[in-house]
């Protein structure tokens, strides 16, 4: 058996040998290098709209807590954090609903206050790889909330938005965005699978 694998090396190695004998090595090549544009012509709302697939409950808990306005204004970047429609339906039921349509207004609106925060944080020079406190549209205690970016090289989220990194806010539980650095016309968007939220 040893020799019979032996012998099929060998005649693989010689008509590897054989057939590649005439092949010369590429010199040059024409490349153009390119990145691709985060920016998308449209604001975070029309986003959300080409997607709805994924954000359809995220856009009904937009409108009933009446703060549509953000997300489709251009006066004032802001930085998004949208959550699917899995992340909603785990707020809908951790809140002790079984849809969003029952979720007070009130509620709604702190949850989607969390969500917003002011100015443009992105993995582009905006946040160090430490986390931070940034400023959300919650006030107060409720609203603390630390982000940061991921930029080793040699890990796989490198590049990714972390919300509420391990031990930086609390006993907040860490989010990874999913999806990073969407550059709608007014802010950036950043997309969760798992609401936010600060836990003391």
């Amino acid at each position: 058996m040893f020799r019979h694998i032996i012998r099929s090396l060998s005649l693989f190695a010689a008509l590897v040998a054989v057939g590649c004998g005439d092949m010369k090595l590429q010199t040059d090549a024409d490349f153009d290098a390119s990145v691709l544009d985060p920016h998308i012509d449209m604001t975070a709302w029309e986003y959300f709209e080409t997607r709805s697939d994924i954000f359809s409950k995220f856009m009904t808990a937009i409108e009933l807590a009446d703060m549509k306005e953000y997300y489709t204004q251009t006066a004032h970047p802001y930085t998004f954090l949208a959550l699917t429609n899995t992340a909603v339906d785990g707020f809908v039921s951790g809140a002790g609903f079984s849809s969003v349509e029952e979720v007070p207004a009130e509620s709604l609106q702190n949850l989607i206050r969390y969500h917003i925060v002011d100015g443009v944080y992105s993995s582009y020079g905006d946040l160090p790889v430490e986390p931070i406190f940034v400023l959300t549209l919650l006030r107060g205690e409720e609203g603390l909330m630390t982000m940061l970016t991921r930029k080793n090289p040699w890990m796989a989220d490198a590049g990714k938005i972390v919300v509420n990194n391990t031990g930086s806010n609390g006993s907040s539980p860490m989010r990874l965005a999913v999806s990073s650095n969407i550059m709608p016309l007014n802010g950036v968007v950043h997309v969760f699978e798992s609401h936010c939220y600060y836990k003391k």
